[in-house]
């Protein structure tokens, strides 16, 4: 107060009256605030040194009387011990002894480890405990130098009750039970009572967690509390650390002062400290000096009031103003600290820009973005246009602009400005006006700019990822359908042309699986550089996925004839080039391309159309021997729809039932059937009776071969079981043909025995016929199989004998029993020598290896007798019969045949007569 009046006198010069009276008024609250201070210092002092000297009471006797029930307890314990002298009635002699010595012991027992009383001087006779929770930390008492404390229980109602324990150990340190001391309730309200000198006062003793062991007053519903008690005041003497504080503070709802010690251990041994707390309400200590305060206020009120008012309201309003003042250099100060951390957070420099003379100050962080200081950049030596990149500035200017004509329009740019080094920076500008005219134009704007390099630099790099292939960086196949949809567009208004190439590296499969996936990855990285150099900047090569490239080359003239010449010409290079060797891990690699090749123009074209025709092309250079180029021809197209419709009608062939079995018949040198071999027929609902040569290589394309396959021979199974019932067909054996692919299938074997066994057809009456091609690869693969089947019974042929190109030795290896001569060496027997040498070797050579011959494509007498004469005993052609449904199927070849009337007998239908037992004795 007196610096503050100084301040008002120095600072507003009043007349000497105010001064006088000024000074009056300040030696009269001077003198009247050291009274009422010292008066309330001294009732304070007063009420905390008595409070204190309460506690230390309290504090001394509960201390004494824990101190006589912890030797009460190891006396008690010393004669629990086996190695005691003193009996039962010692010990109940000693308990009563102890307790009678002891005010403040309602009574000492001893308990086991479960609970149960051994021995008991309580007067209230229980015979168990009454604390259950008690029972349960019995266990845990380990230490045998440890005084427990339980917490507060209620005997009776109202009253509660506290145990002091002592563990009793056996030797290994397990418990077996305790000594118990349980204490007088009124001796502690007693002793806690004493100390309290003024109604408003309470005495508690807490336990180091925070729960009440004593409370004076009683109050029932706080001793009941299971856990601690939300105390504040309890909680700041625990945490300083003394033996004894004064605090005030909120209490039960009221403003109180409170006096708290920490009972000293003094070789208790606790297992817990106890705080003795004494409290008394803070408006009955201050009650004293208050009422004195009130006194003297009135008074120097009612005098000050009439001289002082006008002096009084001038010093508040100087005061308010003064504290507005602050407030407001306060909060702009801080409005600052909290704009500068959020530039400095954002990295944001700052800009201030005078549009009158166009220059621009910048602050520290703004200039080091480019590389300067403030000083380089602030002096006008260096324009911030100068620094602006050139393509930048229109778009920046029209954006300002914008900004200028509506300062509703936001300002916001990204651009670039050089960098002190060279090298271009990406920034982001922001600002808004700040200053106008009388005549509303703009003065100034202040605005921020950030470095968004790094954004540009990864917006960049997605958008790369995004239309570039990781691994060559060729153009994906996102960015090739763009450019082509381009493309197509530009040679419709140009009426120019383009070409599409597809690539495809031939056995890129094969080479990646041997070598490795490293390998091939950096195989496909050299094709993509190799394409590169042999086209043009303005073509596109992409990498459509895989080892499939896609080149598209535009503008290649306004004749078609010209533009199909040099797309042959770069075609011609791409072969050339890529069929370069590879130096790759030190290995000298080749892979040649397929291409196929597209020519389009101003006509209709879908982008679609257009890689589908390339992938057609290409297909149709692998055909021709890969390693060239094909152009696509418009009835690849028709080839391709009529090969589709093909294989969607084959598809739905099995459900429709329109496959059929035809048989054809293998006859012995009497022209009996012996056997007859299964060919698979295909009835079409709108095209007829389609042949196997036309629908056969597609069913084996598109992999339906191997549903086709196991449906052929479950149906040929089907019949050997319907003939095994006839005593005249039973005898006949079935060859059903194999594809390679379905022989290759990991479960080849399981399908064939679980048809067998699903059918009930006898094995050794089936015979699979193979082409020497299914033995070229995996050879141990197909002699596993072919064993374990021969095994089951199943015999095996080797069809068209002598056409492929197998060794010799692949005979002894594989479980056959019959080869079958090729029909085009039948055929040309009896015209060439060398077909007549071929037929007679092979029957030499099985015959030798103890096998079965049957020569197919017999077509007459000739034919027959010149086999027969080299010692070929069966025989297969339209000479004996040609495929039939099997009710056309005879034993005999027809009557009207030559081979029929040479053999002299005569046979009709299978299913019409009996069996002609000649045949049945020559088979």
């Amino acid at each position: 107060m007196i610096a503050f009046n100084k301040k008002a006198f120095a600072v507003r010069a009043p007349a000497l009256e105010w001064l006088a009276l000024g000074s009056v008024l300040l030696v009269g609250v001077l003198i009247s605030t050291y009274f009422i201070w010292d008066e309330r210092a001294l009732s304070t002092t007063a009420d905390v040194e008595r409070m204190r000297m309460q506690a230390l009471v309290i504090s001394e006797s509960i201390n004494r009387q824990l101190d006589g029930a912890r030797n009460a307890l190891v006396s008690t314990r010393a004669a629990m011990l086996p190695a005691s002298d003193c009996r039962a009635n010692c010990r109940e002699l000693l308990l009563q002894s102890l307790k009678s010595a002891m005010p403040g012991v309602r009574a000492l027992m001893v308990v086991d480890r479960n609970g149960n009383i051994v021995i008991s001087n309580d007067d209230i006779g229980d015979s168990q405990l009454d604390d259950r929770d008690y029972k349960r930390k019995i266990e845990t008492m380990r230490s045998p130098d440890t005084l427990y404390l339980s917490d507060p229980y209620e005997n009776t109602r109202g009253v509660f009750n506290i145990k002091l324990s002592m563990a009793i150990l056996n030797a290994d340190g397990s418990s077996n039970g305790a000594v118990c001391a349980i204490l007088n309730p009124e001796y502690f309200n007693a002793v806690m009572r004493s100390a309290l000198y003024a109604r408003d006062m309470n005495s508690a003793i807490t336990e180091s967690s925070g729960r009440h062991i004593l409370f004076v007053p009683a109050d029932p519903a706080e001793m009941r509390h299971p856990g601690p008690v939300s105390d504040m005041l309890f909680t700041r003497h625990q945490r300083s650390h003394l033996a004894e504080t004064v605090l005030r503070g909120a209490a039960g709802g009221e403003q109180r002062l409170v006096v708290q010690r920490t009972m000293p251990e003094n070789g208790l041994g606790l297992d817990r400290s106890l705080v003795v707390s004494l409290s008394r309400s803070q408006a009955a200590v201050n009650r004293g000096w208050l009422g004195l305060l009130l006194a003297v206020g009135i008074a120097w009120l009612v005098f000050g009031f009439t001289t002082g008012g006008v002096l009084a309201f001038v010093q508040r309003r100087r005061r308010l103003m003064e504290a507005l003042a602050q407030a407001n250099a306060d909060e702009q100060s801080a409005a600052a600290q909290k704009v500068e951390l959020a530039l400095s957070g954002a990295n944001l420099g700052l800009w201030d820009w005078n549009i009158t003379t166009d220059m621009r100050i910048v602050d520290e962080r703004a200039a080091a973005m480019l590389g300067y200081t403030p000083q380089e950049l602030n002096t006008g030596s260096i324009h911030w246009r100068q620094l602006t990149h050139a393509d930048d500035l229109p778009g920046l200017d029209a954006t300002i602009a914008a900004h200028l004509e509506n300062n509703a329009v936001p300002f916001e740019a990204e651009h670039r400005m050089r960098h002190r080094a060279g090298h271009w920076v990406w920034l982001q500008s922001r600002g808004k006006i700040v200053e106008r005219g009388e005549d509303g134009k703009a003065l100034r704007m202040l605005g921020t700019r950030m470095d968004i390099s790094a954004r540009k630099q990864a917006e960049a790099e997605i958008a790369h990822l995004a239309f570039y292939d990781g691994l060559t960086n060729l153009p994906n196949r996102r960015l090739l359908l763009d450019r082509l949809h381009h493309a197509i567009s530009r040679m419709e208004r140009s009426n120019s042309y383009s070409a599409v190439l597809f690539v495809d590296l031939d056995n890129f499969k094969s080479l990646n699986d041997t070598m490795g996936h490293d390998v091939g990855d950096r195989l496909l990285q050299m094709v993509a550089f190799r394409l590169q150099d042999v086209t043009r900047d303005t073509d596109t090569v992409a990498r459509l996925g895989g080892d499939e490239f896609v080149i598209l080359l535009e503008d290649l003239g306004n004749d078609r004839a010209h533009a199909t010449s040099n797309s042959a010409n770069i075609a011609n290079k791409i072969v050339e080039t890529l069929s370069d060797a590879y130096l790759l891990e030190g290995h000298d690699l080749r892979s040649t391309p397929s291409i196929g090749v597209v020519v389009f123009g101003a006509e209709h074209h879908t982008v679609n159309d257009l890689l589908r025709q390339a992938d057609m092309a290409m297909y149709e250079a692998k055909a021709a021997g890969r390693a060239t180029f094909r152009f696509f021809d418009p009835r690849m197209q028709v080839e391709l729809d009529s090969s589709a419709s093909l294989e969607s009608d084959l598809r739905m062939a099995i459900q429709r039932q329109e496959l059929q079995l035809h048989y054809q018949p293998v006859v012995d040198t009497n022209a009996c059937v012996a056997g007859v071999e299964a060919l698979l027929r295909w009835k079409h609902p709108s095209r007829g009776m389609i042949g196997p040569g036309e629908f056969i290589p597609q069913a084996e394309k598109s992999g339906l071969i191997v549903e086709l396959g196991a449906w052929v021979l479950e149906t040929a199974c089907l019949q050997l079981v319907h003939w095994a019932a006839s005593e005249k067909t039973r005898h006949l054996t079935m060859a059903v043909n194999v594809s390679a692919r379905q022989f290759r299938q990991p479960a080849f074997v399981e399908k064939v025995l679980s048809i067998l066994e699903r059918t009930g057809a006898d094995p050794y009456l089936l015979k699979l016929e193979l082409t020497e091609s299914m033995l070229l690869t995996d050879m141990d693969d197909v002699i596993v199989k072919m064993t374990t089947l021969k095994q089951h019974g199943v015999s095996f042929a080797l069809d068209d004998f002598g056409t492929g190109y197998s060794s010799l030795s692949y005979l002894q290896l594989l479980p056959i029993a019959q080869l079958k001569i090729d029909r085009s060496f039948v055929q040309d027997m009896l015209h060439t020598r060398h077909a007549s040498s071929i037929v007679r070797a092979i029957v030499t050579l099985a015959h030798s290896m103890d096998l079965n011959v049957v020569a197919e494509g017999v077509e007459n007498h000739e034919q027959w007798s010149a086999l027969a004469d080299i010692g070929c005993k069966a025989f297969q052609g339209y000479f004996f019969g040609r495929p039939v449904p099997v009710q056309d199927l005879r034993l005999k070849a027809p009557a009207e045949s030559p081979a029929m009337v040479a053999a002299n007998c005569c046979e009709p239908p299978l299913s019409l007569v009996e069996h002609d037992q000649t045949c049945i004795n020559n088979l």
